[in-house]
């Protein structure tokens, strides 16, 4: 079962005329293949990885990558309509050894298989096996050098090749059901990872020590983390610098902004703690950017503006408390990229549909202060909203029995 949305995928590709589109990031790949390219993950700016759906046959795409990696075929979600792997790479087969049906599908691939020299060759060689090399082929720019789509042109002799990576994000910005279900799981996980933190917190416990801990259970409920921000008091007005070992002490508050992939999906949330009562500006900044997370949660709806979507989530926080709140974003989009279609900024008109997940998030940054952060992921129905998280959003307080 294919995790992409291929009616909404069919529509994009009929309206621009598209008989064949090309993924060529790890996050497409994934998203037409469910295989998480070895390649793509080891050598991001050289390794080449491809998937190839025809028009005619959308839910059975055509995985390319090096005869190394081509094993990987063998993970794929959807039934593939082939594989094939370029360049030298040696499984040996020895007489008298009975292989098993997989092995047997790798063997017809990676030994007796077609093995062109390059990537470029083995894309031509499968557009040309699905009589699409001389139709209007779109390839996804954003993982191929510069001058790459000429290159393909001349080896299909002046075929008309585009740039495919627009027709990725349109076609990604509704989720199908199985989407917005991994997407609640990577969420999940994430939610561990920050109880399980909360448990350890208590006076002297270091940022570098809550990082690990976050870690270890995000990798113990099967996810991958990507970025771990995790910051006391004062200091989270620079997030993003790598954790210290200053000691936790009590009144310090405890700024998360965490992220991991689970399934091929993304998370992003943040959470604010104190240890011991909060002082009175922090929770009554906190109470703010709760607000306006709720009221986006709240009032969002299909055929909204990624603009007007701001615009009334950074309302909401002015009205509660902090009139001089300013954000160059208030969330995105996720799914297979932390940052899908609808970004939530002051001019983006984008439209959000039914089906869309926004990563509605109020940060607040200021020196001598720290940071307030609330994030969250949510999609958009017409029937009402669905928040894909469970832990409290509120400001959270450690007393000295929990710690």
């Amino acid at each position: 079962m294919a995790l992409a949305n291929i009616s909404r995928l069919a529509e994009r590709m009929d309206q621009l005329n598209l008989d064949a589109i090309v993924a060529t990031t790890p996050e497409n790949v994934f998203y037409l293949t469910g295989i998480s390219s070895v390649a793509l993950e080891m050598f991001p700016h050289t390794g080449q990885c491809y998937a190839v759906a025809a028009r005619d046959d959308l839910t059975r795409p055509h995985f390319i990558c090096s005869r190394c990696e081509v094993d990987q075929f063998l993970d794929a979600e959807p039934t593939l309509g082939g594989a094939l792997g370029y360049g030298p790479f040696f499984r040996e087969v020895v007489p008298d050894v009975v292989l098993t049906p997989q092995e047997s599908l790798l063997r017809e691939v990676a030994v007796d298989g077609l093995a062109p020299d390059t990537p470029r060759e083995a894309l031509a060689a499968t557009l040309r096996r699905l009589e699409v090399s001389g139709g209007r082929v779109a390839v996804d720019e954003n993982g191929v050098a510069q001058g790459y789509l000429a290159a393909l042109r001349e080896s299909l002799d002046g075929a008309n090749v585009v740039a495919g990576a627009d027709v990725f994000r349109w076609t990604r910005r509704v989720k199908t059901p199985d989407e917005v279900r991994r997407v609640a799981e990577a969420a999940a996980v994430s939610e561990a990872g920050i109880r399980a933190t909360i448990g350890i917190a208590r006076p002297g416990v270091t940022e570098w020590e809550l990082v690990r801990e976050f870690e270890r259970a995000v990798v113990t409920a099967g996810g991958r983390p990507r970025f771990t921000l995790i910051k006391f008091g004062r200091a989270a007005v620079a997030g993003q610098t790598r954790p210290t070992h200053r000691p936790l002490a009590v009144g310090d508050t405890i700024w998360f902004d965490v992220g991991g992939v689970c399934q091929g999906y993304w998370s992003d949330i943040a959470r604010v703690y104190s240890l011991g009562e909060p002082p009175e500006k922090v929770a009554r900044y906190h109470a703010a950017m709760l607000a306006g997370e709720q009221r986006a949660i709240a009032e969002a709806r299909p055929d909204m503006t990624g603009k007007q979507l701001f615009d009334l989530t950074v309302e909401a926080v002015r009205e509660s408390g902090v009139p001089h709140y300013r954000r160059h974003h208030v969330g995105h989009g996720i799914g297979v990229e932390v940052y899908d279609q609808v970004l939530i900024t002051p001019n983006n008109d984008d439209v959000i549909e039914d089906g869309t997940i926004v990563n509605i998030e109020t940060p607040y940054y200021e020196f001598g202060f720290g940071a307030v952060h609330v994030e969250d992921p949510f999609t958009v129905r017409a029937g009402g909203n669905e928040l894909l998280t469970t832990l409290d959003r509120g400001l959270g307080v450690i007393t000295e029995h929990d710690s």
